[in-house]
């Protein structure tokens, strides 16, 4: 199978491939103007259930990066973002959201019930059902709805991936699940494997690997989610290696930078953590204090390389 166990030595390609003007926006942090251009895609476009895919993102992303849950650190050992309270998302953003996502799924079905092997579909369908899973669990804090809406994301690119093996895209959300389940401690995995659900964390590893390596439309989240399993399993400097690949293709997006100078930090690295941090004081995205707290964070990990 393309999607199978990939060693940890596959190279991920060094640049992030170019992305439209929504998505530029998008991952520059831009999210009215990103929001402006989805719209504008659902009026063009409204039978196409990725433009709809494409504004539900962009409403959750705003939302998601207002209460600051974007930071990577969120979901690394020990999962903090467990004890986090709800995301707070306007009503009308979640109308909006709840729309955007109903439009997508229906289009799909429609056209899903008219060729079950329609792979567009079963990749629309997964990513709308996976905006739904992080929805749940980030906003709503529903963990039933967020199982219930990623295992049908999961089963929608599992089938693309039988179908087209060598679309590295539908690699992405497989990958993730897999990895998790193959993490849950022992107990949990037997109770996984007796509802039928094996995990592979390597595995896991491998299919992410893959879409972060050859991915076009996942390229971005591959390299995130690919760099918080990365940083969990204390390959510092791989990961970091990924978020200085997002912080070339959008120097806007201080979030990038930031991971990126904590992860160097992690990995040992002080003269290019260093070096990097002064590049984005003088970038002027983040205000003093939080250069200071991000400069005293990495100066804290520096000296605990150091302890013996």
């Amino acid at each position: 199978m393309a999607c199978a166990l990939i060693l940890f030595t596959v190279a991920v390609a060094a640049a992030v491939p170019p992305m439209p003007e929504g998505f530029q926006a998008l991952y520059s942090l831009d999210y009215e103007r990103a929001l402006q251009i989805f719209e504008q895609e659902t009026r063009q476009r409204p039978e196409d259930p990725e433009a709809w895919n494409h504004l539900a993102q962009a409403l959750l992303h705003r939302a998601l990066f207002a209460a600051d849950a974007l930071d990577s650190v969120a979901f690394g050992p020990g999962s903090p973002f467990l004890k986090r309270p709800k995301v707070p998302m306007s009503e009308r953003d979640e109308a909006r959201f709840d729309e955007a996502v109903r439009r997508s799924l229906t289009l799909c079905e429609a056209r899903l019930r008219a060729n079950p092997h329609d792979g567009a579909c079963l990749y629309a369908a997964g990513v709308a059902h996976a905006h739904q899973a992080q929805r749940a669990l980030l906003v709503k804090k529903s963990w039933r709805e967020a199982l219930r809406e990623g295992t049908r994301s999961r089963q929608a690119h599992e089938k693309l991936m039988r179908l087209e093996p060598e679309l590295a895209d539908a690699c992405l959300i497989p990958g993730l699940h897999e990895y998790v389940a193959g993490s849950l401690p022992w107990y949990a995995k037997a109770l996984a494997f007796l509802a039928g659900y094996r995990g592979d964390r390597r595995e896991g590893i491998g299919r992410m690997e893959r879409a972060a390596a050859r991915g076009v439309k996942t390229a971005v989240e591959a390299r995130v989610l690919l760099s918080v399993v990365l940083r969990r399993e204390k390959e510092y400097a791989r990961a970091a290696k990924l978020m200085s690949e997002l912080a070339a293709a959008f120097p806007a997006n201080h979030l990038y930078r930031r991971e990126e100078i904590r992860l160097l930090a992690e990995a040992g690295q002080a003269q290019p953590a260093r070096r990097r941090l002064g590049e984005l004081q003088a970038s002027g995205l983040l205000p003093p204090d939080k250069i200071e707290a991000l400069s005293q964070s990495v100066e804290e990990i520096l000296a605990q390389q150091r302890r013996p």
